[in-house]
């Protein structure tokens, strides 16, 4: 799972996980922006919406994950 993957250092990792051809999952808080992700970049990964905030929905987005990529910032 990829989280953040729609700024800046997350569309990057987005690409080097398409260049190496692993499967994986974009995750962020803007469903617009991971779904044009997903279609420009991500090669029709799928995709999900969860705030970071959203405990319940975060256990259940990495319920299944082997391993999480965090690029959420604020980065400073």
């Amino acid at each position: 799972v990829l989280y953040g993957a729609t700024g800046y250092t997350g569309q990057l990792v987005t690409d080097e996980l398409v260049r190496r051809g692993a499967t994986f999952t974009l995750a962020g808080r803007n469903p617009d922006k991971l779904a044009a992700l997903a279609t420009e970049r991500g090669q029709g990964a799928p995709w999900r919406a969860v705030a970071a905030d959203d405990r319940a929905g975060l256990r259940d987005l990495l319920a299944d994950a082997a391993v999480v990529i965090n690029c959420a910032g604020p980065f400073t």
